[in-house]
């Protein structure tokens, strides 16, 4: 056996960066995951917004005079969930032992370390999933019709109405064929077993509605901090370019980008030009990450 003595270097892991990405139906899930973490996130910080301030008014009403607590109302304190982070209880409990005029600064710097730090621990649900982009091609913002109907009419006309056929036939099929697919598309769909026909249930055509009805009604939930990428092609026939383009002009993301294709239908993905596509997305990636490393470099 060596014997010989080994220095060992302890390195910090880095977190391996997550950056969600999907194509049509997959598209909208990413928006939306994103969308109910910013709601989290946002929910969360007003609860603690809402706790401290009820604590402190506690306090106050209790007391006019703050030098006036006594041991129960700093016991009150210590166990209330505003302030049961704070490792260093001493701030408080002795504040009597201190000098005259200190008990009202050390209580101050007790309640700021405990906003603070409650601050910190409501802001951990994105962060530990290290999601630093998102990208949605082809995305079912809203599906595309002849009329090109709005937010509105989907909302009110079209989701009943689908709604109510999925229950009332709710094995019926209607055919997608008017949706055009290019020539390659449509050989992969021929001899693919594993790929959807191309008749579709309305059920599945009222569900598709209803999850772009609510990713259009919260959009206001989306990080700001999360850069976004939408590739979309202008000739989309089965997903609206338009609606897509609306939903990332109202997106308020610090870093957003849109990018159009022309010559290209719905599965941007597979169909001839995909390259082009693939070429974007990683360059995309790779520019967000330089952004990323350049801002730890000025911190």
């Amino acid at each position: 056996m060596d014997d010989e003595s080994h220095d060992i270097v302890t390195t910090k892991k880095k977190r391996l960066p997550m950056y969600i990405i999907g194509h049509s139906m997959g598209g909208g899930i990413a928006l939306r995951i994103l969308q109910l973490l910013g709601k989290e996130q946002k929910d969360k910080t007003n609860a603690g917004k809402s706790s401290n301030y009820k604590n402190r008014k506690a306090v106050l009403d209790k007391s006019t005079n703050i030098n006036q607590i006594d041991n129960d109302m700093i016991e009150d304190m210590i166990s209330d969930n505003s302030v049961k982070h704070i490792s260093n209880k001493r701030c408080i409990t002795n504040s009597k032992n201190d000098g005259p005029g200190t008990s009202s600064a050390s209580i101050s710097a007790t309640i700021n370390a405990s906003t603070s730090d409650d601050h910190e621990i409501r802001y951990n649900y994105l962060d530990d999933l290290n999601i630093k982009g998102c990208v949605s091609l082809s995305g079912m913002v809203r599906l595309k019709t002849s009329r090109n109907a709005g937010n509105k009419s989907f909302k009110y006309f079209y989701l009943p109405a689908f709604s109510f056929l999925s229950c009332v036939m709710p094995h019926k099929r209607t055919s997608s064929s008017r949706y055009k697919k290019s020539e390659y598309y449509a050989n992969i769909c021929k001899y693919d077993k594993f790929r959807n026909s191309d008749e579709i249930k309305y059920r599945n055509i009222s569900e598709c509605i209803k999850a772009t009805v609510t990713l259009n009604g919260n959009i206001k939930y989306m990080p700001n901090d999360i850069p976004l990428l939408f590739v979309h092609s202008k000739d989309d026939t089965s997903c609206s370019y338009e609606a897509a383009h609306s939903f990332y002009n109202k997106a308020n993301v610090h870093n957003k980008k849109f990018h159009p294709l022309d010559d290209m239908n719905h599965a941007i993905t597979i169909e001839t030009g995909n390259e082009e596509v693939l070429k974007t997305v990683i360059d995309w990636i790779s520019d967000v990450r330089s952004n990323c490393e350049d801002e730890i470099e000025d911190e």
